[in-house]
């Protein structure tokens, strides 16, 4: 049998030992799926709890309840008698906040005087907050928009002359990207790269550096014949297979959850995920060459990944970083596939469109990957970098 796969079989029988190891290769990717397609379950914030407070008590204000409770977005928890229950039920987190219909507000609008409606929210969680704030807003535009036309009509206007006479200019808005508002495509395609890019590094760090922690580095390493490349190779191929599985299943979820099969390009995306990976398989590798120790390089390698989703504009648009974190960003290959996967999922561009950015994460894995390979080359035999915890 060739020194080739003799480095592949022992690498398997080191997984299957190694709990760590094949529980970062099978348990927690699927953990971290499940998990995560659970927690973000539906396609957008459905039923925040608001509380009214009703001083009026007339249709008007009833309608205006009836509306807002049948919205999508909110649910009507309960109807007080006053401020400072709701008050009190909003900080114990029962409810997201609080609407104040005032005293005379049918009478306010029959007279055609202008309304006051004080709608206190919870600004703590900034997307339930603005859920209300603008659901809430929508409906009492459309009140007033509805109230102002039916008294035109009534004065003798036609329907379409009282329309415009509310609402002279009309916007109309088309949707670029995620046509569909979907929060949970969105998400899903964002977090889910995230972690499994996380995984590959950790396996990585885990598969080279538990070698020098054992100081069995220049065991394997003799075992090759000396070829460090072919060492790499035989060691890294389980790993590197089994987490390209794993970032093509997501790919494919990704692509479902869009119903991009129609018009995007799987393929590319595909082979985008695979460039990424083995960039971050070189990073990995440069890492435990740097440090030689197993646990310096767990945390090295936890700094560079776990962070890197605060920096790729999801939950903050890059355009407003500052330098530091733009010059970050510019160091994090997950950040790139990301651009390339929205490229490829809502603006129909192929692997030839997103390959000047592609080219960026085939340069870092060239120089990780060199760098790597030369520092691990000259620290395989030094024994007092072994048994290193």
């Amino acid at each position: 049998m060739s020194v080739f796969w003799l480095g592949v079989q022992r690498e398997w029988r080191r997984i299957l030992t190694q709990p760590t190891y094949w529980a970062s290769l099978f348990l927690l990717p699927l953990l971290a799926f499940v998990t995560v397609n659970g927690v973000i379950s539906t396609p957008s914030v459905n039923n925040v709890a608001l509380d009214i407070v009703d001083l009026d008590r007339s249709a008007a204000s009833r309608d205006l309840q009836f509306r807002l409770d049948a919205s999508s977005s909110i649910s009507i928890a309960d109807q007080l008698p006053d401020a400072h229950r709701a008050l009190q039920r909003a900080q114990d987190k029962t409810t997201f906040g609080y609407l104040i219909i005032p005293a005379d507000y049918q009478r306010q609008l029959i007279a055609g005087e202008q309304v006051s409606i004080n709608v206190f929210v919870n600004q703590q969680n900034f997307m339930l907050g603005n859920t209300i704030s603008s659901q809430v807003l929508r409906q009492v535009i459309e009140s007033s928009l509805r109230d102002s036309a039916s008294a035109l009509m009534v004065g003798g206007q036609m329907k379409e002359q009282a329309l415009a006479n509310v609402l002279p200019i009309k916007s109309a808005r088309s949707v670029l990207g995620n046509s569909y508002l979907n929060y949970r495509t969105f998400l899903l395609a964002t977090m889910l790269p995230h972690l499994w890019h996380v995984l590959v590094m950790v396996v990585t760090v885990i598969a080279l550096g538990k070698e020098f922690k054992d100081g069995t580095i220049e065991q394997w390493y003799r075992a090759s014949g000396n070829h460090l490349s072919l060492a790499l190779t035989s060691k890294l191929l389980i790993p590197a297979v089994v987490l390209a599985l794993w970032i093509g299943l997501i790919d494919v979820a990704i692509f479902a959850e869009n119903n991009a099969g129609g018009y995007a390009s799987l393929p590319s995306l595909l082979v985008a995920s695979w460039l990424t990976q083995f960039c971050y398989h070189t990073a990995g590798l440069l890492v435990v060459a740097l440090t030689a120790n197993y646990r310096q390089a767990l945390s090295l390698a936890a700094f560079y990944t776990t962070p890197a989703f605060a920096f790729i504009g999801v939950t903050f648009p890059t355009f407003n970083m500052n330098w530091v974190s733009q010059l970050w960003l510019a160091f994090l290959p997950i950040g790139i596939l990301v651009r390339c996967q929205n490229a490829i999922l809502h603006w129909q561009q192929n692997l030839f469109d997103v390959w000047p950015q592609l080219s960026i994460v085939a340069v870092f894995a060239l120089c990780f990957g060199v760098l790597g390979m030369m520092l691990l080359r000259s620290k395989v035999s030094r024994q007092e970098l072994w048994h290193q915890h």
